[in-house]
């Protein structure tokens, strides 16, 4: 069943609010897993809501609980965090002209890469409110010399429009989206429209990185590490759960994007995790990650 514009809407005010639980996710394990061996993010601690902040009293109090209701949240958000890392800085050192964070959040990549950004615009993308409380809570810290806000109305916006009006550029300008913790709020057809609009935005050798969450998952299949309580959390934000890929490489090649990896929860693990100083951790395993170059 398709959702009405209310349901959405409502939605989506719900989806944005886990952009304190991937900052929460963010400085709990910078705290109980070696600060930057876990993730890079010394920023996320200041983007906690009040209740959050208090957990941290006790972080590894906190670690426990949340193993145990939250199975796979701890370990995902933060190979997450840190795989996406790893490309930024891969597609900088190559060249990179633009960057753009579809559904920003409190993103701190354009803080924390500032220096190598240098030669790059940076668009961070989100509804109005959200980006709103980014600068509230971000905006005193030294950022990227060409970050730019894009605010939107997805409902009733255009995502081309919206970043042209803003300075980006199409043409001879080699660009990376970061499209972090989004597709799996949005019905197909929305994602398939998002990756032509990229397609469209995309000059040569552009570059997209995206999570995703598996078919099966998406029609009930819930024998993956962490799949039950990771659906459990997305019925109680109101079934916010809209989609899932079967085959990543097939979704890509119509909009002109080929796949150069796809990692999930076992290679995160063997890549990020295993080996914390604060003892390993296991990432949800129904959550995969899509690393394409446009062809």
């Amino acid at each position: 069943m398709r959702s009405t514009p209310m349901r959405t809407t409502a939605a989506r005010e719900n989806v944005a609010s886990t952009a304190h639980l991937t900052a929460w996710m963010r400085t709990l394990g910078r705290a109980v897993a070696g600060e930057d061996a876990a993730n890079a993010d010394y920023l996320a601690q200041h983007c906690l809501l009040p209740m959050q902040r208090r957990t941290m009293v006790a972080p590894r109090l906190t670690r426990w609980i949340c193993e145990r209701t939250m199975p796979g949240a701890l370990g995902y958000f933060n190979a997450r965090t840190r795989y996406f890392d790893d490309v930024l800085s891969s597609e900088l050192a190559s060249g990179l002209d633009q960057l753009v964070l579809l559904g920003a959040g409190f993103d701190s990549r354009p803080f924390r890469f500032a220096q190598q950004l240098t030669a790059a615009r940076v668009f961070a993308v989100d509804m109005p409110n959200v980006l709103h409380e980014r600068e509230a809570l971000l905006g005193e810290f030294p950022q990227a010399a060409s970050n730019v806000a894009v605010p939107i109305d997805f409902e009733r916006e255009d995502l081309a429009d919206r970043l042209l009006a803003h300075g980006y550029q199409v043409e001879g300008a080699r660009t990376l989206f970061l499209w972090e913790g989004v597709t799996y709020y949005l019905e197909p057809e929305a994602v398939d429209a998002v990756l032509s609009k990229l397609s469209a935005l995309s000059s040569r050798d552009s570059s997209l990185v995206f999570d995703y969450t598996t078919q099966a998952f998406f029609e009930g299949d819930k024998s993956s590490y962490g799949a039950r309580g990771l659906a459990r959390g997305w019925r109680s934000l109101g079934n916010v759960h809209r989609s899932g890929v079967s085959d990543v490489g097939a979704l890509l090649r119509p909009q002109g994007f080929e796949l150069r990896s796809e990692v999930g929860a076992s290679e995160l693990e063997s890549r990020y995790l295993n080996a914390l100083p604060g003892g390993p951790l296991k990432a949800w395993g129904p959550l995969r990650i899509a690393y394409a170059q446009r062809s």
